[in-house]
């Protein structure tokens, strides 16, 4: 259903008129029914970690810090810079950046589960950043690296880029500076020095929560302690993808194929 309110009548029929089926109707009416089924699959999806609620991670005192998937984002050929990597602000090309892992997760005060992917999809952005930056300074902050699956070895490759540092130690602050950059302050855990390390950009890996979220209670769905669902197959309900755990598009994919046959053996 098109919320009108949201269009211009110009934009309902470049809508109406985008399909060559005239299968859009832009006067369809909300209707509300009920339906018996014997199972229902949760399969809701997940939402980013707000990162203005990690207070020593600053991310609003500056432009320069990013979340990943702002990051994602910048990289796409259709994204708000062509698929070019600049800073935000005043598009420098950027010299150095920061990844500063388990935004969020791994937390008591935000989320206390890992988020799966952060780890994977720093290494991959580190990717995109050596195609266009091949002699950029790359420095990751993080707790513990984390490659499910068979990532090992790409894990390995890019750890042995002579202009990338592994910091194993947790953020304490972002500093931003009067050029522009931001300095990422941290403790090495396994030197026990204190880290201040300026950067052009700094890239927060920020968790993943399930979708739901408080909605779950008022639809009579079970969670566990990090707000994911928790199948219930003598109620019919069944947890799949993002909303069960999180995880990756190859796990959601077995998750889901294993929920959808769960759900055939409960409607026999």
């Amino acid at each position: 259903v098109l919320d009108k309110d949201a269009c211009s009548s110009e934009c309902l029929e470049a809508i109406k008129g985008a399909c060559k089926y005239d299968a859009i109707d832009t006067d369809m009416k909300a209707e509300t029914f009920t339906i018996n089924v014997g199972s229902i699959v949760w399969a809701t999806g997940w939402n980013p970690y707000d990162p203005t609620k990690l207070d020593n991670l600053k991310f609003n005192s500056s432009p320069a810090i990013i979340t990943n998937m702002m990051m994602e984002r910048m990289a796409a050929d259709n994204g708000p810079t062509g698929g070019k990597i600049l800073r935000p602000g005043d598009d420098k090309e950027p010299e150095s950046f920061a990844f500063v892992q388990c935004a969020g997760s791994r937390d008591e005060n935000h989320l206390e589960h890992c988020s799966y992917i952060c780890c994977m999809a720093t290494f991959k952005q580190m990717t995109y950043i050596r195609e266009q930056y091949p002699e950029a300074k790359i420095y990751v902050f993080y707790i513990d690296l984390r490659t499910p699956g068979r990532y090992e070895k790409f894990r390995e490759k890019l750890m042995d880029d002579a202009n990338a540092e592994f910091i194993k130690g947790k953020v304490a602050d972002i500093i931003a500076e009067d050029d522009g950059g931001v300095t990422v302050v941290a403790e090495n855990a396994l030197t026990g020095t204190k880290v201040q390390q300026k950067v052009d950009m700094c890239i927060l890996a920020t968790g993943m929560q399930p979708a739901l979220g408080e909605q779950a209670g008022a639809l009579g769905v079970t969670t566990d302690g990090n707000g994911f669902v928790v199948s219930e197959p003598e109620k019919g309900m069944i947890a799949a993808g993002c909303a069960k755990s999180s995880a990756d598009v190859y796990t959601c994919g077995q998750s889901s194929t294993a929920a959808a046959l769960k759900a055939i053996q409960i409607g026999r």
